[in-house]
Order: structure tokens, then sequence, then C-alpha cells
């Protein structure tokens, strides 16, 4: 028989929620495998165990009322980056868009960290910013950009970001639902960065990245106090291409 790849179980895995077939999920799953749901804040509910997640994922492909929609998949090695928008009615308004780690070792899932669009984020307006040429930009790799990206949210220098945006650099949001507010050219997602890092109530730690060729996975902590509630988690995907940042997608715990 041949092995199954990581390409093949998340095939497998989306055939059964978009053909509702909860019985293609058996033998899918690890017997230590985590799943981490989307909600609630500031975490997503934690379920353990091979019968624990498929009775959750089961319940799920189960539901006729919803519809879950694979958008784009990423496969390197045994992670999984799947990006999709799950449907709960005919509107564009029902509906939410998200993304799910998941990691594959021996032919079967046993980890899947989800996150979603979710909430109202209040928007830095846009502003124009100066571009002086940084004729070595090509020559950075994804993880040194991703590395002085996230110094300067940690050093609070927007400055920092300069010649690390592409001209056409588009950011999504993690909010509003179902699909995030979208950021569109170079001085647009300078202004919206530059608002975040400058803003003195918010806290960024990022937490160790993933990289995959030109996506890197930059998973994150936001805080804006010091309380337990007062924390939300997320993850960046973040496309990088000859030294610049042209592409970031933003998804929380909702």
């Amino acid at each position: 028989m041949r092995t199954r790849t990581t390409a093949d179980i998340v095939a497998r895995f989306h055939r059964a929620f978009a053909d509702h077939d909860a019985g293609l999920l058996a033998g899918l799953i690890g017997e230590e495998c985590v799943m981490e749901a989307i909600s609630p804040v500031p975490d997503g509910a934690r379920t353990e165990g091979r019968d624990a997640c498929l009775a959750f994922w089961r319940a799920l492909a189960e539901d006729r009322t919803t519809q879950f929609e694979a958008e784009e998949v990423d496969v390197s090695g045994e992670r999984a980056t799947i990006r999709w928008r799950y449907r709960f009615g005919t509107s564009p308004s029902e509906s939410v868009r998200g993304v799910t780690l998941m990691r594959v070792v021996g032919g079967v899932i046993v980890e899947a960290l989800g996150y979603s669009k979710t909430g109202e984020v209040p928007l830095a307006a846009e502003t124009e910013g100066g571009r002086s040429e940084d004729h070595a930009a090509g020559t950075r790799t994804v993880r040194e950009v991703l590395d002085r990206y996230n110094e300067a949210f940690e050093e609070r220098d927007p400055g920092l970001l300069t010649d690390l945006i592409a001209d056409d650099c588009v950011i999504e949001d993690s909010g509003p639902a179902p699909d995030g507010a979208r950021h569109v050219g170079g001085a647009a997602c300078r202004a919206r960065w530059t608002g975040l890092i400058e803003d003195p109530s918010l806290t960024f730690a990022p937490d160790s990245p993933e990289i995959f060729g030109d996506l890197a996975i930059q998973p994150w902590t936001l805080r804006w106090g010091s309380a337990e509630d007062e924390r939300l988690r997320g993850v960046n995907l973040l496309r990088i291409r000859e030294g610049k940042i042209v592409e970031a997608r933003g998804y929380v715990k909702s």
C-alpha cells in the first residue's frame, strides 16, 4: 500500500466536510491528536485525543446546514497551512474565513490549530510615505525579513519597515468578519502597521515562526493590559518575495 502523504490526508479531510461524509475521517486522526478551535478568546477550546477530536469533526462534517470550503492549501513536509471559508447561511455576512495549521505525522493528523477573522478592528488612516530604494532587498532571506518585521513591533520602531514592504503589498486584517479589512499598496500597508506599532496600549509578542518557501507562519500574542482576559492569540501568514513582504493575512481566536 502506498504511504499516505500529508497532501493525501489533507485532501481526504477536506472531502469529509465538502461532501458531508464523516466516514472519511476514519483513520485520519492520531491517538494523541490535539485540536485548538477558533474560539473562545483568548486561546480557543482545546480538544485532546483521537476520540474527542473525531467527535468534534464528525459533528461538523454531518451538519448539512453549513458548508466548509478550502480556499488555499500549502503543504510542506508534515505541515499543511489551510485557508478556508465556513458558510452558515447564503448571504456574504453569513460566513467566516479562517486558517488551520495542521501537522501530519505517520499518516495521521496530530495537530490542528484554528484561527479566524473576527471582531471590529480599528483602521489606521492611510497616509503617503516616502520610499527609498534598497538594492540589497532581493538578497534578504525570508527569515531575515521576518525577524526585522518582528523587531519593528518589539522595538516600537516603524522605521525598521522601510524598504521591507513591496509596492503592491496587501494586508488582510483579522477583522471584521467575514473577510477582514484590506489595505492595498505599500503606502497603505506601511500606514496600517505604523499605527499598530505606535499604539502605546498594544503589545505584540511573536511566538516561534515556521517558514516554508516564501510563506512565513508567525503566531503571536497581543496584549492591551496585564489581566488574563486582556490578551488575544493570533497568526499571520506572510508571503515574502525578493526580500519584501507582498502579502500578510491575519487570523485570531474569535
